[in-house]
């Protein structure tokens, strides 16, 4: 054993976590206990995003999607927590001995560099097949919400830390002479493969799981997160209220295609964006270019109702994963329906594209707002406030809504979201 071969095996260390087995709260398949309505609705194959007036365009799921609602409580945050944390401790356990590397020449740390470059590529491939496997296996019921939002939680942290890998990579890549990081020597940017990486981890970087992330760390109170899982064979959705914002993502598998050519030429991908999303796309788009290393587009605009930013594919041409960031007062509403009983006035406003739905609850005689709890397929998400509203997440197939006071109740039953 040469004297490089403690840093390498250091270095491969360091990027070769084990696949750690999540750490479910309870068996596999087991659905939360707050969530006990689970939809099933098949809905429409579509590749682009729906077309809505006024705001921006939304990629849908398509097949039988299973929809439901799950609640933010203690079960469901100490087992974000234990994943997280397992992982972290996992982590721990390996380093990079600085030493180590400052006493290999030029050639071994090449060789070293090279080797644990390839094994964090690896990695990243990883984290999205890891997705497709838990979104089919909770598609046809063979995992719970709760396992699914692990998943999508644990991506979240570990490309965090395969982030800050692949920027000591970079430094120290830096260190050796005429080299860099790159899966293509013939490249003429060099750098380009390292920052599609770091474009490929802030995927699984989004804000409803640093949401998730932030609530296991401490515990939320009477304040009520609501969050909508819903999946397909070729995807998921998911969906939550954090304050006044409704944020969703959403990932279709099947918008990627692995052989074909590219279809764009020039700057064809960038004027694409304009098909995509033409209302958002009003605002300018940041935009990256990442077809040659890994086939793929990336954009992102703010926009008059907040912020969108999505990933399409180079060969297809369809957006594959999307993430949104909405503030619900500027959104465009749509029918309002009315439900009276108790004394009291219950009024829906849904939004487009099964965007979040306003809930506003009133005294029957008075038309004066009154503080109701608000249940959602039997999950409590909350109290309306001062003027009697409250905004929800809804899943796909309808949604039960009652509201409820000391005297009396009042139920809502929506259909065909």
């Amino acid at each position: 054993m040469n004297n490089a071969t403690p840093v390498l095996l250091a270095l491969l260390l360091v990027l070769s976590l084990p696949a750690i087995t999540v750490i479910a709260a309870g068996p596999t398949g087991e659905s939360n206990s707050g969530a006990e309505t689970i939809r099933l609705q098949e809905l429409p194959s579509q590749t682009t995003p729906t077309s809505i007036n006024n705001t921006t365009n939304r990629l849908q799921l398509s097949g039988e999607v299973r929809s439901e609602y799950i609640e933010y409580g203690p079960d469901l945050g100490m087992a974000l927590t234990s994943a997280d944390d397992q992982l972290r401790v996992d982590h721990d356990q390996y380093t990079i001995v600085d030493s180590e590397f400052d006493d290999a020449t030029d050639a071994e740390r090449e060789a070293m560099l090279q080797a644990a470059y390839e094994r964090l590529t690896q990695r990243i491939t990883e984290l999205e097949q890891r997705e497709r496997n838990a979104t089919r296996a909770h598609a046809i019921g063979e995992r719970s919400s709760m396992d699914l939002l692990q998943i999508l939680l644990r991506n979240h942290n570990e490309a965090e830390m395969l982030s800050e890998d692949l920027e000591e990579l970079e430094n120290r890549a830096d260190q050796v002479p005429r080299y860099s990081l790159s899966g293509s020597q013939t490249h003429a940017d060099q750098n380009s493969q390292p920052r599609a990486d770091q474009k490929t981890l802030a995927a699984h970087q989004t804000p409803l799981r640093a949401t998730l992330s932030r609530l296991s760390e401490r515990p939320t109170g009477n304040v009520y997160h609501n969050i909508v899982v819903s999946t397909s064979q070729t995807g998921y959705s998911v969906s939550m209220m954090d304050g006044s914002q409704y944020v969703v993502e959403t990932s279709r598998f099947d918008n990627r295609n692995e052989t074909a050519s590219d279809r764009f030429e020039g700057s064809e991908a960038y004027y694409h964006i304009a098909n995509l999303y033409p209302w958002a796309s009003e605002s300018g788009p940041s935009f990256q270019d990442n077809s040659f290393d890994d086939n793929y587009y990336w954009a992102e605009m703010g926009h008059d109702h907040g912020r969108l930013e999505f990933y399409f594919d180079s060969r297809t041409g369809d957006v594959y994963r999307e993430i949104q960031e909405l503030s619900v007062s500027s959104l465009p509403t749509g029918e309002s329906e009315t439900w009276i009983s108790d004394g009291l006035k219950m009024t829906t406003t849904e939004t487009a594209a099964n965007g979040p739905m306003n809930v506003t609850v009133t005294d029957l005689e008075t038309g004066d707002p009154v503080q109701t709890t608000i249940m959602v397929d039997g999950v409590e998400v909350g109290e309306t406030g001062e003027d009697g509203s409250r905004w929800i997440a809804q899943p796909f197939g309808g949604v039960s809504i009652t509201a409820e006071t000391a005297s009396g109740d009042v139920n809502a039953t929506i259909t065909d979201t």
